[in-house]
């Protein structure tokens, strides 16, 4: 029998389930038991680039409730609308029970009791919304994934979610007070003590854009802006207190979860970055998020679309003062860029990104030949625009430059590698900017996901970026929330695996002019598509009216005014911000904040008014 000590990870997104259990010895895998399956959005979906990939369905509306009667007739929800994405959440939870059961089968023939475990962590993706109904314990709506257009919708967050549920899902208005809202965190936390544990972490809770930052509490004004009521979320555990949620049901009985985190902040901590400029980066076939360290309080709001989404990033405990841990916020951004080889494998250009970045090294020498000269296209992958940080455009759709009677299926595979380097480029940029580091980039910029296994595109993205990589597990949010949990439970956690490291080899001019032509495919790709509160006035789209190019008297001097104004009180709330935070950097608004009936007795302590 083997005589280790283990943590067990459950690490849950909305189209995939994994458990993990790693030795806190040198951060070996014990076992492991992974399931994917599909989201489910519209085959016709604008922001899916894939038509054909198996991770997208098309289903019928939602009827799991008594209401659905009522909800075929009046909601506006169906899964097909344009750019939802959504999940069934009991499909995550049959899953993770699945998971659960088969590594503790392996460990058992392995001759490892599943009491050698002695923590669970659950570590999640960000924002996505889950609507139940406490009495029956079964869902009322799909799970709204972070990435769906409703998360973007008046601020964004999983609190604009929620309002969108509650104004147009009859399933979620039935349920009236006995719908609870909450992340995948509290979702499973609940499903795993049979509705006993009812709480979320700090981490999760600033995705939904509810949250207080500087008092980690819910904002009482954020959430009645929404239409929502108090018992509808769940309580925000404080950071000093230890979630101590028993497990009740399934394979894992009787053990205990210590710690739940959102993934970005789990990639965050296990890269070591708790200084401002510290950044990590996490590549999929879909996405690359980016989140950059803040180290001195919470961080400024950014403008709405423009700035980087200001998070908690991770809570670490504190040996020496248990009351009093290190608590590093974050930066967020988002690039949709490497969701182009969805579409290269529609054209039957190529498979995967693995086909992707192979093919592209093997042309490299001959597209490297002629530079930045007429074989180099640019491709600007906006499928569903750019909504995000830092382009704020939902109106832009997917544009390719460049092109020519010479352009063939290396060329295309280039401009889409390219293209995700440089969103990479720009996210990271953004969420650094955000953080007002002097320096920029402070260190290497962190990389870890699927996409960062292939070596010739590590390559590019650090010529690309300039910035120096450092790789180390395809999956660092494992083991940050391996290594919260160890910390939780004041035991050792080692991980001797090596980090491999990338260095650009291009010059400034090289960069500057890739950027540059970079730059102009990107505005390019605007005003292709009406959007809220913008219309199809992009000069690249259509001409502008006569009358506003003459723009001349009051209504340009009332322009010239709003944005002095504007500039004005930018300053004027960076300078209160300084020296408040100069001054008592650890001072709490006076504003109220919004405090859940109860969650005093269950935090041991209670938000301040």
């Amino acid at each position: 029998m083997k005589q280790i000590e283990a943590i067990a990870v459950l690490s849950v997104d909305s189209d995939q389930v994994r458990f993990t259990v790693l030795s806190n010895r040198d951060g070996s895998e014990v076992a492991s038991s992974v399931e994917t399956f599909p989201l489910i959005t519209a085959v016709g979906n604008a922001t899916s680039a894939d038509r054909s990939t198996s991770s997208v369905v098309a289903v019928e509306p939602d009827d799991r409730t008594e209401c659905s009667a009522v909800a075929a007739e009046e909601e506006d929800d169906s899964p097909t609308g344009r750019g939802f994405v959504e999940q069934d959440p009991d499909r995550i939870w049959e899953a993770v029970l699945r998971v659960t059961e088969d590594v503790v089968d392996k460990m058992c023939r392995d001759g490892t009791p599943v009491t050698y475990i002695k923590s669970v962590a659950i570590v999640n993706e960000m924002g996505t919304l889950v609507a139940w109904n406490a009495v029956t314990g079964k869902p009322v709506h799909n799970a709204v994934h972070w990435s769906d257009v409703r998360m973007t919708a008046g601020g964004g967050g999983t609190g604009a979610a929620a309002q969108w549920l509650l104004q147009r899902s009859a399933a979620v208005r039935c349920s009236a007070d006995s719908c609870r809202f909450g992340t995948l965190d509290a979702w499973l936390t609940w499903k795993l003590t049979a509705g006993a544990t009812y709480q979320t972490d700090a981490t999760n809770a600033s995705y939904t854009g509810l949250l207080d930052l500087s008092t980690l509490c819910w904002d009482r004004d954020a959430v009645r802006s929404r239409g929502l009521s108090g018992d509808a979320w769940p309580p925000v555990r404080r950071p000093h207190k230890r979630s101590a949620a028993v497990i009740v049901v399934g394979r894992l009985y009787g053990l205990s979860v210590h710690v739940t985190m959102a993934r970005p902040g789990a990639v965050l901590y296990a890269q070591a970055c708790y200084r401002r400029g510290q950044a990590a980066v996490t590549l999929t076939d879909r996405t690359a998020v980016a989140v950059c360290a803040h180290d001195r309080g919470p961080p400024r709001p950014q403008p709405s679309r423009l700035g980087p989404w200001p998070v908690v990033g991770y809570c670490e405990p504190n040996a020496a003062d248990r009351k009093h841990p290190r608590i590093v916020y974050g930066l967020l951004a988002v690039s949709g860029a490497t969701s182009v080889a969805g579409w290269l494998r529609n054209m039957g250009v190529a498979k995967s990104w693995d086909e992707c970045a192979h093919a592209y090294e093997a042309a490299a020498p001959a597209l490297n030949r002629d530079g930045a000269g007429p074989h180099r296209s640019y491709m600007v992958p906006a499928f569903g625009g750019l909504p995000s940080a830092p382009y704020g455009r939902p109106d832009a759709r997917p544009v390719v430059c460049g092109i020519g009677g010479h352009t063939g299926p290396a060329h295309l595979i280039a401009a889409a590698v390219d293209s995700m380097c440089h969103g990479v480029d720009d996210v990271v940029g953004c969420a650094v900017a955000g953080s007002a580091a002097a320096s920029g980039l402070a260190g290497p910029l962190h990389v870890d996901g699927p996409c960062s296994a292939l070596d010739g595109l590590m390559r590019r993205l650090a010529d690309v970026t300039g910035h120096r990589l450092a790789v180390n597990r395809a999956d660092m949010a494992v083991t940050g929330a391996a290594r919260m949990a160890a910390a939780a439970m004041n035991v050792e956690y080692g991980d001797p695996h090596a980090t491999v490291h990338y260095e650009p080899t291009s010059t400034a001019e090289q960069r500057s002019a890739w950027r540059g032509q970079w730059t102009k495919a990107v505005r390019r790709s605007y005003g292709w598509a009406a959007a809220v509160g913008r219309g199809l006035d992009d000069p690249y789209a259509v001409q502008q009216d006569s009358a506003d190019r003459r723009r001349t008297g009051f209504s340009a001097l009332a322009d010239a005014v709003r944005r002095l104004g504007s500039w004005y009180s930018d300053r004027v709330n960076e300078v209160l911000y300084a020296v408040r935070s100069y001054f008592a950097p650890d001072v709490r608004p006076g504003r109220s904040v919004y405090v859940v009936e109860g969650s005093a007795a269950a935090d041991g302590a209670a938000c301040d008014r």
